[in-house]
């Protein structure tokens, strides 16, 4: 073979290098082109569902929210009706109702100004039995039940409603957060706050309840206003 016909066969080598990486090229740009549309379409699928959630979860909301007020009003009004039936205990009845009157949605409003806090729904009167030990030993099964939860995805706030609020009782609400989460073990996973709510209160009730990192609300019916000292941050419960 002369010189002549072995620079051809470079030149034919060359070409047919080129020619490969030319294909290459194209593929790897139309692979490319592949994924760039393939993760269009997943971003755009993921969007469509996100929002999807988003308006089945407030749509569910507006709904639990319905009904905790229908439920809450139906209980006041049985309240109110026996209140006027019984020839005794009136005093003791009306401080129900002052108990019960005393949660309110605003709640939900004024802990979501805290950071690390979003509560979106709540739940009234809310009674589950767990289960303990007993003096003597024996397993057994427990009632525990609190006035409020202004519920979210994240956290859960205990409320503690009361027409007076004492030092005993706020004692009694710490004891029964601390085992919240055994009573109410769907919220396991939640940040878990307290909060009392009152229509008077004593001031050492006040006090130790702020010690503790208690929400604490100041009632008149139907609307409450958060009166902690200026610079309250609330405290996780363990």
């Amino acid at each position: 073979m002369d010189r002549l016909d072995r620079v051809e066969k470079i030149l034919e080598k060359v070409a047919e290098s080129q020619a490969e990486a030319d294909r290459q090229r194209a593929k790897d740009r139309a692979e490319a082109k592949r994924r760039k549309e393939e993760w269009e379409r997943q971003r755009a699928e993921d969007k469509a569902k996100a929002e999807a959630e988003a308006k089945r979860r407030q749509e569910e909301w507006e709904q639990q929210r319905h009904a905790n007020w229908e439920k809450r009003d139906a209980e006041l009004s049985k309240k109110i009706a026996n209140v006027s039936e019984q020839v005794g205990g009136h005093a003791n009845m009306i401080g129900e109702i002052t108990e019960a009157m005393t949660v309110s949605d605003n709640i939900i409003n004024l802990v979501n100004k805290f950071e690390g806090i979003d509560v979106s729904y709540f739940s009234f009167n809310i009674t589950r039995k767990y289960p303990t030990e007993n003096s003597k030993g024996q397993k057994i099964l427990k009632e525990h039940e609190v006035d409020g939860i202004a519920d979210g995805e994240k956290v859960v706030v205990v409320i503690e409603a009361k027409a007076t609020l004492t030092r005993e009782y706020v004692k009694d609400f710490i004891k029964k957060l601390a085992i919240f989460k055994l009573a109410h073990p769907n919220y396991r996973h939640r940040d878990l706050y307290g909060a009392v709510t009152f229509v008077r209160a004593k001031s050492t009730a006040l006090a130790l309840a702020e010690k503790h990192g208690l929400f604490i609300f100041k009632a008149s019916p139907p609307d409450v206003e958060l009166v902690n000292d200026k610079g309250f941050k609330p405290i996780k419960v363990d």
